[in-house]
């Protein structure tokens, strides 16, 4: 593990409570609670749960755009969670409402910082919409906004530490997903920035501070520092044991890094989470079955291997939505692949 990200963690155990000092909250003390609960029921995936809430802080403020962008945040997690398309109409109803509460409380003069911050996340949130829904150059160009303005929710109050999220986020997913566009002046690899920014976040955010975790986890892993991405996804799961999110990282991170006894561990975990998943999502159970038998192959376990291909392989395509059909495809590929290498191997005596 990294020196640098012990040293993020330590600091993260440390300053957990919400009213850790240097860290800025919003001033509404019921508004602050809410806002909390909704993000830590979000993160522990009951996505009724979490809309309730913010449906609440839209009631009881209703002048104040964090309901309305958080709502639009949980349709969007809950979207990407299941591998649905977002109802965009919905979605966007409420990015605009969030996004004029913004600009009223900017133009009130009070509370600027914050609607500075609400509206940089109406402009983040709207930019990961666009880019899980295919609009690259689209998401780009809103993520510019939000970052932007992030910046400048963070010039108002340094202390402001979740605004780091929205820019290192930002700027790590800028530098990964939009390599053929970087020749535009605004595109270039932020990656470095995003390094420091999330870990600012994590030591010091309030309410971003998880997002900073899942994303720095997804850094370490694309940049091959499979230990410190592991640490991130434990510290993740160490809050929220049962997280996909999280389980997908350290997945990963073992599957990339060689340990397929550790990676068929974690994939076991996480099937079994998307299995007590009330919404299903026949999607990831097949995908991650599919690793798991792969991983069990590799440590020698044909035996299970084969039952996981068997379930993958009774998949029929047509019973998928249309938007994932051709990914249900390839995956099937690959299993009728895994499943002939298993055959010789059972011919060859092995």
């Amino acid at each position: 593990m990294g020196g640098s990200l012990k040293a993020v963690l330590t600091l993260v155990c440390f300053a957990f409570s919400p009213f850790a000092l240097g860290q800025a909250k919003l001033e509404n003390p019921w508004l602050h609670q809410l806002v909390l609960h909704g993000t830590d029921l979000t993160w522990r995936q009951d996505y009724g749960g979490a809309d309730s809430v913010f449906e609440i802080i839209a009631r009881d403020f209703p002048d104040h755009p964090a309901g309305f962008l958080y709502r639009a945040g949980v349709a969007l997690s809950f979207a990407e969670d299941h591998e649905l398309l977002l109802n965009r109409p919905r979605f966007d109803s409420l990015i605009e409402i969030g996004r004029q509460k913004a600009g009223e409380m900017i133009a009130r003069g009070r509370d600027k910082k914050w609607g500075r911050f609400f509206l940089a996340t109406a402009d983040g949130s709207d930019s990961y919409a666009r880019v899980y829904g295919g609009d690259w150059v689209g998401g780009t160009i809103k993520g510019v906004a939000s970052v932007r303005g992030f910046e400048e929710a963070l010039g108002l109050d340094s202390t402001l530490s979740d605004a780091c999220a929205g820019i290192g986020g930002y700027n790590y997913w800028r530098s990964k997903k939009t390599r053929y566009i970087n020749w535009l002046p605004f595109v270039g690899d932020a990656r470095p920035q995003a390094f420091l920014m999330l870990q600012r976040a994590i030591e010091s955010g309030t309410y971003n501070r998880f997002t900073a975790v899942s994303m720095l986890a997804t850094i370490y892993t694309d940049a091959e520092r499979f230990e410190d991405a592991i640490e991130c996804a434990r510290f993740g799961l160490k809050h929220y044991p049962m997280n996909r999110t999280f389980l997908w990282e350290i997945s990963t991170a073992f599957d990339r890094m060689g340990k397929s006894s550790e990676a068929s561990q974690s994939y076991t975990d996480l099937l079994a989470s998307i299995d007590r998943d009330p919404a299903g999502n026949p999607y990831n159970a097949l995908v991650c079955r599919l690793n798991l038998a792969e991983a069990l192959a590799r440590v020698g376990d044909g035996s299970q291997a084969r039952a996981h291909l068997t379930i993958v392989l009774q998949a029929r395509v047509e019973r998928f939505p249309e938007h994932l059909q051709a990914r249900v495809r390839k995956n099937l590929e690959r299993a009728r692949l895994l499943e002939k290498k298993l055959s010789s191997q059972v011919g060859d005596g092995k």
